[in-house]
């Protein structure tokens, strides 16, 4: 019996449970516009957080990631939408690596200095490999300044390659396959975050090969419904102390270690 389970399907939400959705974006998207404007943005995430028992989200903004768009943009919405909710956003800075690598670390120290603690990468949509130069100099000042890293992807010999070098850096994938399973179990600085549509047991399959303690609940949203990522966990055949880590007490301890968990959430849990 899962109690967990058994609140959400009588509509109780997930009462008692710490729940932070690992893997969100605001604004627009080619394939998902959401909110127009930032205050938009903070009704509309927190309606939703609501409405689906979640706490927190790690957030990036919008599709400044595209080569030849401003990234410096995106990180301007994020930082006024922290602002409003700062308790419930924990943002995740982005920066191009094809930029000039002065630029790009001109960047990481603006928003470090302003508070941001974690990094979101896309660098498979700008055609820039995860072990490049300028991505290896954001590792190293992740590393002197430590911060969080989620990435769309990485290959898996990039990722051996970058987690072994900066072991003081936790790397979070951000679409969990089992190809990843190896690496997940043989390093202990790297992470999944389970968002996607697997063949059914996969995360029961995930779980017996490499253990519970290394996945996260995200749900890509607010382009997709939260519902949806969490319900891969909820429904999943798992012990609900599983659940607990996967739904949001993991990531909690990886943003409490870099300074970025919200401290509303710290008094509310007891963490």
């Amino acid at each position: 019996m899962s109690e967990i389970l058994d609140n959400w399907r009588a509509g109780q939400g997930l009462p008692g449970v710490l729940v932070i959705d690992g893997h969100t974006h605001v604004g627009e998207w080619p394939h998902g516009a959401n909110f127009d404007t930032v205050q938009e943005m903070a009704a509309g995430a927190a309606a939703v957080m609501d409405a689906n028992g979640v706490d927190a989200a790690c957030v990036m903004a919008g599709g400044y990631m595209w080569n030849g768009t401003d990234y410096r943009l995106g990180n301007d919405i994020l930082m006024e939408l922290t602002a409003r909710l700062p308790q419930r956003i924990i943002p995740f800075a982005h920066v191009n690596p094809n930029d000039h690598l002065d630029a790009v670390l001109d960047e990481l120290q603006r928003v470090q200095a302003a508070g941001m603690r974690c990094i979101k990468l896309l660098n498979a949509y700008q055609d820039y490999p995860g072990d490049g130069p300028n991505l290896m100099a954001l590792y190293r000042f992740a590393a002197d300044r430590n911060m969080l890293i989620l990435n769309h992807s990485w290959t898996n010999q990039e990722m051996d390659r970058i987690a072994r070098q900066f072991p003081s850096v936790d790397f979070i994938f951000g679409h969990y396959g089992s190809r990843q399973d190896e690496l997940l179990r043989e390093l202990p600085n790297v992470y999944a975050n389970i968002w996607g549509i697997g063949s059914l047991g996969f995360l029961e399959r995930g779980i017996r090969g490499v253990g519970p303690e290394k996945f996260l609940f995200g749900s890509d949203a607010f382009m997709n419904p939260i519902s949806v990522g969490i319900g891969l966990v909820v429904y999943a055949d798992i012990p609900d102390r599983h659940k607990r880590l996967i739904l949001g007490l993991t990531q909690a301890r990886l943003l409490e270690k870099v300074g970025a968990l919200p401290a509303a959430l710290k008094e509310q849990y007891k963490l």
